[in-house]
């Protein structure tokens, strides 16, 4: 058997476990499989201290989260004073990615820019980064909320929310 028959039959042999290798680690937010996340969700949102507010999510093809919600936003100035740190506040939408890590369940963070009512000054980003969990009609989640300044370091930590969502119509 010549020299370039032989190459050919070991690389229709090692083909396919190639591309199973490289097919292999996170899953695609865009991957046909994650209609159970999905779309425009409606959320109530609870952080540890028992404050609710209500939070709209979107999860866009290719791994785009965008977010609003009722408590920080451009009009909001919220007093921050009973989460321990002395700022009023408001903030703008909030951006980020998020991606399937398994059946059901995907990572998810955004950030929101922050600025001093006062001043109007940038001072920082609210920070969110969770986990969501899919039984394909509703959405929960896990987040950690921090507010960082503007080269990431952690000014106070909001610590746990707990998420609830359904899907808009």
């Amino acid at each position: 058997m010549n020299p370039r028959r032989r190459f050919l039959r070991l690389l229709s042999a090692t083909a396919p476990a190639a591309i199973a290798a490289v097919g292999t680690g996170v899953a695609r937010a865009d991957d046909g499989s994650d209609k159970a996340f999905l779309g425009a969700w409606n959320f109530v949102s609870t952080v540890s201290n028992g404050f609710s507010f209500r939070e709209f999510v979107d999860l866009a093809d290719g791994g785009v989260l965008t977010e609003t919600n009722s408590f920080l936003h451009t009009a909001s100035n919220l007093n921050f004073a009973p989460f321990g740190f002395d700022v009023v506040a408001n903030g703008s939408d909030g951006f980020g990615n998020w991606a399937r890590i398994g059946p059901g369940v995907a990572k998810a963070g955004f950030r929101k820019i922050m600025f001093n009512s006062a001043t109007g000054e940038n001072f920082g980003d609210l920070h969110v980064t969770g986990t969501l969990m899919s039984d394909g009609v509703k959405l929960t989640g896990q987040f950690h909320v921090e507010i960082i300044d503007t080269t990431g370091n952690v000014l106070v930590d909001l610590g746990p929310v707990a998420s609830v969502g359904v899907r808009m119509i």
